[in-house]
């Protein structure tokens, strides 16, 4: 006995050695599971090794371990043909993605080119468009200041016919002015026959105009009582008189001027020492002396055979309110409500009311009494700010030309109409037209024309209500001309802070308003009116 084979495992399946002498260890690279051999076992273990039962299990071992070689061979090959195939397929990738990238980046300059063509397109569209049918430009992105842009001359245009201020009718003053030796070496003059003649108008600074009363009493014996003539055009014991209350009113809302700038505008123009209390208390002697009037205007409101309404919002209070305006032929009538909706046409015009309302189209009006003309302004506006869009809808333009031509069309046929015939005749037929145009087959598509397809479509009856009868405007700007003094008003003042103070605003604006659409001069039909009530 020389040496004994030692195995890793128990199975004989793992690492073996021989070993032919006596031995501390089996080495670093065995298994610890195995234990150091003394040659003193030798015999017996070689005894083990040397069976039949031994042999056979060592020969399966060997041929396991060959089995597994050859599989490991296999698998290796296999595993390196696919990371060959695998690299060539990167590689191809790789230059595949460097292809797509260069077309990216080609690609990429195209996109940014056609971006600015269709920019350019898109201005000189909107030129064109303004050009041929009066279109405002969209608004363009701020240039930089060192672009060169050719700027549009100043000035009117060439050929334009000058004009200047007209000269006075009348002087209330003439000065002469002569010299009596010449202003540059002193010689004789020799007066010559032709003159020139120059007019200056000039505002001269005048004081208040007081007035001093010397009031005579008498003793009536019949009476026995001490009797005195009354003081004319005088606001009980008040120190101003009529048409100073009137000329703040006209300051207030008329110029639109805060209570602050009418006590310094008096004070500095005519040195009146008052504040802005004393304008307060005037604005509303004013309101309660033409409160009765303000109460005939709502009555004969209602007596109209047209009449045209329209709202706007304020603040009263603190809480938001809507200023309502009704304007018919001959009155103005302006009212501050909680509510905007067809409650305040009826409290306005009454339940029953018959006539012809000019109106927007919030929905609230469709139940409002009356008959109705919608507004073609609003239609045409809303139709032309699609157009004027920088990305205009595609049928935008097309969409408003054709409402655009029927409207000019019904103005223009509107005017030849005598008999009640013809206008329902011809109030039919215009409809009918507006219904075909709106309700074409795959005509428009796009969101926002449609909507303004089907508005046209469910108020195309009280689109036209002007054709059959004569005097209504098919437009309600008449209303919304009458706001705009209210809304600069808003600008200018913020809102009020009593609800009298709105309420007054509404009586002396329906006054000055029904004035004025009388042709009646304020100072002086509300002096006469004022003095009415005062007698």
């Amino acid at each position: 006995m020389t040496g004994i084979l030692l195995f890793e495992h128990r199975d004989y399946k793992g690492k073996s050695k021989v070993f032919t002498g006596n031995t501390p260890y089996v080495g670093d690279d065995f298994n610890d599971k195995a234990s150091s051999i003394r040659i003193i076992v030798s015999i017996q273990v070689f005894k083990v090794i040397a069976s039949p039962q031994f042999r056979k299990l060592f020969i399966r071992g060997a041929s396991y371990r060959k089995r597994k070689m050859d599989e490991g061979i296999v698998i290796l090959e296999r595993l390196q043909r696919e990371n060959r195939e695998l690299r060539e397929e990167v590689n191809r990738l790789r230059k595949e993605l460097e292809e797509e990238e260069s077309r990216n980046k080609d690609l990429q300059e195209e996109i940014n080119r056609q971006k600015e063509e269709i920019n350019e397109l898109k201005e000189e569209n909107q030129r064109l468009r303004q050009a041929i049918f009066g279109f405002k430009s969209a608004k363009k992105r701020r240039r930089s200041s060192h672009t060169n842009q050719k700027h549009k001359k100043r000035g009117p245009p060439f050929g334009h016919k000058g004009t200047s201020r007209k000269r006075p009718d009348r002087a209330d003053t003439t000065i002469v002015l002569e010299l009596e030796a010449c202003p540059h070496c002193g010689g004789e003059l020799k007066e010559l026959k032709d003159v020139r003649v120059r007019y200056e108008e000039e505002i001269i600074p005048i004081p208040l105009f007081v007035i001093r009363y010397i009031i005579k009493q008498g003793y009536c014996k019949h009476c026995d009582k001490v009797v005195y003539p009354e003081v004319p055009e005088t606001i009980g014991n008040r120190h101003f008189g009529i048409r100073f209350l009137l000329y703040i009113a006209y300051l207030r809302y008329v110029m639109n001027l805060p209570e602050e700038k009418i006590a310094t505008l008096l004070n500095d123009t005519y040195d009146a020492h008052i504040s802005v209390g004393t304008v307060v208390d005037y604005l509303k002697k004013a309101a309660e002396l033409f409160g009765d009037e303000y109460e005939r205007i709502k009555k004969e409101m209602r007596e109209s055979q047209i009449c045209n309404y329209d709202d706007t919002g304020q603040r009263v209070d603190g809480m938001n309110r809507w200023l309502w305006a009704f304007v018919s032929k001959e009155m103005v009538l302006y009212l501050t409500s909680k509510n905007r909706g067809k409650k305040v046409v009826i409290k306005v015009l009454g339940e029953d009311y018959d006539g012809v309302t000019g109106q927007d189209f919030y929905p609230s009006f469709d139940r409002a009494p009356g008959r109705k003309q919608k507004c073609w302004a609003h239609l045409l506006n809303d139709a032309r700010e699609l157009v004027e869009k920088k990305q205009p809808p595609p049928e935008s333009l097309e969409f408003y030309e054709g409402l655009s031509k029927i409207y000019k069309d019904a103005m223009e046929v509107v005017k030849g109409l005598e008999t009640e015939e013809e206008r329902q005749s011809v109030y039919a037929q215009f409809v009918e037209r507006l219904e075909k145009f709106v309700t074409q087959e795959g005509k428009w598509e796009h969101h926002a024309v449609k909507t303004l397809a089907k508005r046209a479509l469910k108020y195309m009856h009280e689109l036209f209500t002007f054709i059959r009868v004569p005097g209504v405007e098919p437009t309600n700007n008449i209303a919304e001309r009458a706001l705009r003094p209210a809304v600069r008003q808003r600008k200018i003042w913020g809102c009020f802070r009593t609800t009298e103070g709105a309420k007054n605003r509404d009586i002396m604006m329906s006054v000055i308003g029904t004035m004025k659409t009388q042709n009646k001069d304020f100072f002086t039909a509300g002096k006469e009116y004022i003095l009415s009530r005062l007698s």
